[in-house]
This record gives C-alpha cells, structure tokens and sequence, in this order.
C-alpha cells in the first residue's frame, strides 16, 4: 500500500469566533459516524444478512425432508368388494359328482351363495403417518440453486462495500472542501488584515504629505475589494458546512476539521502498475461483477439439468390409524424416477439462453476491467500533475514573499507606488490560493484513486497522521 512520508498543507482551523467548545472531528471519525448512522449502509447490511438466509436456505435442499401428515375421509358409504362364488361351486359340485354314492348338486347350490359381499374399507377413517422425500439427484438442479444462492451472497457483501466506499468518497469530498473553503478563508483574512495595514499606513503617508490622495484612494479600494473577497468566501463555508453536516446528522455548529489538505512525497506513492492491480483484486464493483459470472454459470447448470433424469427416494410409515382397511401396508419406500423427453424445445431454448448470459457477464467483467485500469492511469496522472502544481507553487510563494517584502519597504521610503504593493500582495495570495489548489485537487484525486483501487478504509488518514512526522509549508498561514 502507500509509503508513510506525507508534507503537509496546512495545519490550521478555521478562524471563526464562537462562544462554546466543540472537539476536533478528523476524517476518520466522519468516516466512522456515516457508517453508524447512514441508512443505505444499514440497507446494505440486511442485504447481505437476507443473502445469507438464502444460501443457508439453499443447502437445505440437498437433505430428505420429513413430515407428518394426518389424513381423515369420509366415502358416504362403506366400500365393498362382490366376490363371484360360483367357479367354486362348480369345482365342488365336479368333485363330489365324482364321489362313488353322488351328491346332488343342489345340495351345495343351497349351501354356497352365487356371491358373497366383503367390506374392505368402512365409510370413514382417519390416518396419522410420516413421510420421507429424498432428491438423490436432481439433474443438477440443487447443485445451481446453491452456486446461485452463494453468488448472490457474495454479490451483496461487495456491494456493501460498494455502497460503504462510494458514500465514505463522497464525504471525503465535503470534508476537504470545507477544509479547503476554510484555508481560502484563513489566506484571505490574511490578505485583508495586510490591505487594513496597508490602507493605514496610506492614510500616515498622505497626512505627512509623502503619498499622493490617489495613492490613498487605491489603498482603500483594495481593502475593500479584499473585504468583499472574505465575505463570499465566508458564504461559501456555509454552504460546504451544511452539505457536510448534513451527510453525517450533525448538529454541531462550531465545526473544527482536523485533517488537513496534504500532499504526499513522489517516493510515498507506489507506482500505476500496483494500484491496478490492487484494483482487479479489490475493486468491490468489479468484485461484484465477478461474481455475477457464479450467478450466470448456476443459470447454465439449472437449465442443462432439464436434460437429466430426476431420482427422489421416498417412504411412509403409519404412526395412528383409525379403521383402515386391513389391505393398507403400514410402511412403504420407494425410488422414483423421470425424465422429461420433450417439452416443446422449452429447455433446450433456456439453455441456450442462458449460456449466451454466461458469455455476456464475461464480456462485461472484461470491459469493466480494462475501463478501470484505464481510470486509474488517468487518476494517477492527475496525481501527478496536481504535485506538479503544488511544486510550482512553492517557488511562486517564496519569490512573491520576498517581493511583497521589498514592496512594503519601497513603499515606505517613497519609491513605490500603492498598486506594486497591492500587486504585489495579491501574487503572494495567488500563489499560496494555488498552494492549496494543487492540494485540494490531490487529496481528492487520492481518495478516488484509493477507492478504485479498493483500498479505501476509514481508519487510513488518521494513520498517516499518527505514524508519521509532519512539516508545514506554508510558514505565513500559521
């Protein structure tokens, strides 16, 4: 991950008087406030808890089910089976013709009835048993409801994270934006107590008829071009302050940020390479997608199992039974078997439907892929670049110091006008605005290039703060 060597921007808070207390609030503990208390987080949460239901659900399938059934039925009469006698008596009647002394056939005619009627099951009964049905193969069919029902599960952990990284990338913005609006603040209350100084000493010098009245008069109008300046940037905190309390819940009104705008060393960032593939690692979106391709694939397997036979192994044995024909066995198993040989080429049609859906979560997983590296080297160059400007700036703020210096003091003796001071103190401010700028434009890009990466946490900024010295360099703002 990253190197440890951070210089940074600023460290300082907003000037602004309050009258009561509140303690600092870094990032982090932004961070940790809008996972306990955001509702798309807790969304996300059930989610994965409902998707862990289902998979636990999913492998229950592959268990013999057992219930216990009580069955009661009235038929209106008894049922009765007509036995046909008179085969028998014909038989009887044949043997004892055949006697030496004969007997006479209607001796057993008057005997034996033609029929004889039997009841085999009373007009009602009532039976209390359990049953057993077991799916010993399935075609498959199990074997994808569970890959499925683990893809969906391993979708919404990713797609919590998801969630948690783009709501935790979104605050990150309102937090060093609000910084950022404070520090714009901080230089330009800077700027308009040196046109107040410079203004002064304007008005000195043309008492002591040593400045001109339209050197004074450009003094004065610098100061409150510079006072008008602090007012919209002030209007501006307020804005970011409530888009900011607003993400969190906060109630807070005296709002003390202390992570400060920062920029990394050259040698504390790894090189594009590694954060691409931390990417294809980590990315959750891409993650999620992923596992998608498990979704698609069970999809395949539960449309080939229509193909395949079906086998259920099943059984009854009788607990209670209340006038039940003696004819009914009390236990029964079995094995059953079927295979569907034509459906109107439904399954064949699904199959191939599904497998064009394999392929297309694979075309996607692809193409995200390569969109992803591709942002990432666009992030890393423009982190780059925004170190760039940071650099630059820090020769501007050096060369404009000393030249504001020499300003003020040609201006006290007389060999310098208003405007070179003014000019002069506006370079200064510009080029620690562009200070800041450069800064701004790096945390940010840093923070979505860590959150591509899928190595955004809400532990890492006070880390960097605690496990590593830090420098101003911006002397003046202190």
């Amino acid at each position: 991950m990253l190197k440890i060597r951070y210089f940074f921007i600023i460290l300082l808070f907003l000037s602004i008087n309050t009258d009561g207390y509140s303690e600092e609030l870094s990032l982090d503990m932004a961070l940790s406030r809008l996972y306990s208390t955001h509702e798309s987080i807790t969304q996300a949460e059930y989610d994965v808890r409902q998707k862990s239901y289902e998979h636990k659900a999913a492998l229950g399938l592959y268990s013999p089910r057992f219930s216990v059934n009580a069955l009661y039925t009235y038929f209106g009469r008894d049922l009765n089976m007509d036995v046909d006698l008179v085969p028998l008596k014909q038989g009887i009647n044949g043997i004892l013709g055949g006697l030496p002394v004969p007997i006479p056939p209607g001796v057993v005619n008057n005997i034996i009835p033609d029929t004889v009627s039997q009841t085999i099951q009373q007009e009602q009964f009532f039976t209390l048993n359990i049953s057993m049905l077991w799916p010993i193969f399935a075609g498959g069919k199990i074997f994808a409801a569970n890959q499925a029902s683990k893809a969906s599960m391993e979708m919404s952990k990713h797609a919590k994270v998801a969630t948690s990284n783009e709501l935790g990338v979104s605050l990150a913005e309102k937090y060093f934006s609000l910084r950022y609006a404070q520090d714009i603040v901080t230089i330009k209350t800077d700027v308009k107590n040196s046109m107040q100084q410079h203004y002064e000493r304007a008005v000195k010098l043309e008492k002591a008829g040593m400045l001109a009245k339209v050197e004074r008069l450009h003094a004065e109008m610098s100061l409150k071009e510079a006072e008008k300046s602090l007012e919209q940037s002030q209007r501006d905190i307020k804005l970011a302050t409530s888009a900011f309390k607003s993400m969190i819940s906060l109630q807070d009104d005296n709002l003390i940020l202390s992570t400060p705008l920062f920029i990394l060393d050259e040698s504390s960032i790894e090189n594009l390479t590694f954060y691409q593939d931390m990417a294809q690692k980590n990315n959750p979106r891409l993650q999620q997608l992923v596992s998608s391709q498990g979704l698609a694939k069970a999809g395949v397997i539960n449309a080939r199992s229509e193909f395949l036979p079906k086998v259920n192994a099943f059984g009854m044995a009788n607990l209670y039974e209340y006038q039940v024909s003696s004819i009914t066995p009390d236990v029964v198993f079995g094995v059953q078997m079927s295979l569907n040989l034509f459906d109107g080429l439904q399954g064949y049609h699904k199959y191939k439907s599904s497998k064009l859906t394999e392929q297309n979560v694979q075309l996607q997983v692809a193409r995200v892929s390569k969109d992803i590296n591709t942002l990432i080297e666009q992030q890393y160059i423009s982190l780059e670049n925004a170190r760039a400007d940071y650099v630059a700036a820090q020769s501007s703020i050096a060369f404009t110091s000393e030249y504001l210096r020499a300003r003020k003091k040609a201006f006290s003796q007389g060999v310098a006008t208003s405007l070179d001071v003014v000019d002069a103190e506006l370079a200064l401010s510009n080029a620690k605005l562009a200070a800041i700028t450069a800064a701004y434009k790096f945390d940010i890009v840093l923070v979505k290039l860590l959150e591509v990466s899928g190595m955004f946490n809400s532990n890492m900024f006070d880390n960097m703060i605690t496990n590593n010295s830090t420098t101003s360099i911006i002397p003046e703002l202190q």
